[in-house]
């Protein structure tokens, strides 16, 4: 797994931003992404991490990726209270 930049557990789901390998991205099933290169956000079940994890979307930069994020969990927040 590549490094974390962000991460928070909302419930039972792990939400993260983080780069891909290229083995990462096609194991995800990252096709029609336009490939490997920029940030990710995923989301991984932690009651079944053998599951793998899912990619919810990409950005071109970080500052991107961290505008998707923040909004995402907040989201989750709101609908988990």
């Amino acid at each position: 797994m590549e490094d974390f930049y962000l991460s928070d557990t909302i419930e039972d789901n792990t939400i993260f931003v983080s780069p891909l390998s290229h083995k990462m991205y096609l194991s995800a099933g990252g096709k029609g992404l336009g490939g490997s290169e920029g940030f990710f956000v995923c989301s991984e079940r932690n009651s079944n991490p053998d599951a793998g994890m899912e990619i919810l979307a990409k950005a071109s930069t970080m500052e991107a990726a961290e505008l998707i994020f923040c909004a995402l969990i907040s989201k989750l927040r709101a609908q988990a209270a």
